[in-house]
């Protein structure tokens, strides 16, 4: 069975979901037309929690929802439940050297599916998603990791920036895959706690992330190529980083004489 969102409109409906499970929305819609006191504190609350939303016609509310009784608003569920980060910390309690990918700015559902995939393939232990300017956990994207959405951990915290800088301090690298500047991948050190930060299709990585960055990756390819998406950059990079810390566990195994 595809794995399939769940969708919950109407005023109070939606003021609970935002006070109860607010981690599980992707996106609120809103009828353009409509005016009240109460939209305009559910679209403050979508601000303040950096929640993305669209005010949008009837017509398409209708079809989202499914029908024309929503009071205007309609939000839309992920196609499974978000990671929370005390979650994730017990996950890697025992890890000596997680490895961590931030996608930020990857609006193709297409391409997250497929970046989820080479996660799961190459040992990532969570995935970190903005809320915003990043495809949701859709049906698409769903599909398109071909059923590895379920074995990966996934996370859309709210204060991105924060917790990335918390990491840094705890000895994280933290590595910003881009085309114009940077290291070769197999020249860095990816073996030890690591977060590899990738930047989507058109916005590339959001300057309050770059700035974050310790190091930067540069992947060599040919000059008629132009450039790798960034499901085709995560796969390099999750690569090397998998060929890395193989080594380095084969050498700790096996201490020259």
């Amino acid at each position: 069975m595809e794995p399939s969102e769940t969708i919950v409109y109407g005023i109070h409906a939606v003021e609970e979901l935002l006070k109860e499970r607010l981690e599980a929305i992707d996106h609120i819609y809103f009828d353009k037309a409509k005016r009240s006191s109460q939209i305009f504190n559910l679209m403050k609350t979508c601000r303040k929690e950096r929640l993305a939303y669209n005010l949008v016609p009837s017509l398409r509310l209708n079809q989202i929802a499914g029908l024309d009784k929503h009071q205007g608003v309609v939000a839309v569920c992920s196609v499974q439940p978000y990671c929370s980060l005390e979650e994730l910390a017990k996950k890697v309690a025992d890890k000596k050297s997680p490895l961590f990918v931030l996608a930020a700015s990857i609006e193709d559902p297409g391409n997250l599916g497929a970046l989820i995939r080479s996660c799961v393939a190459f040992g990532v232990d969570a995935l970190f998603l903005e809320r915003r300017h990043t495809s949701p956990l859709s049906p698409a994207a769903a599909k398109s990791s071909a059923g590895m959405i379920g074995h990966l951990t996934i996370l859309r915290p709210k204060n991105l920036e924060g917790i990335i800088r918390d990491y840094a301090t705890l000895g994280f690298s933290v590595v910003g895959a881009h085309a114009g500047k940077g290291m070769l991948p197999d020249v860095l050190d990816l073996s030890g706690p690591t977060i590899i930060i990738l930047g989507g299709e058109h916005r590339g990585i959001p300057p309050y992330l770059e700035k974050l960055c310790t190091v930067f990756a540069s992947i060599p390819i040919e000059e008629q190529a132009g450039s790798l998406n960034v499901s085709a950059a995560g796969a390099v990079l999750l690569y090397e980083a998998g060929r890395q810390r193989r080594a380095a566990l084969k050498s700790l195994k096996n201490p020259p004489a």
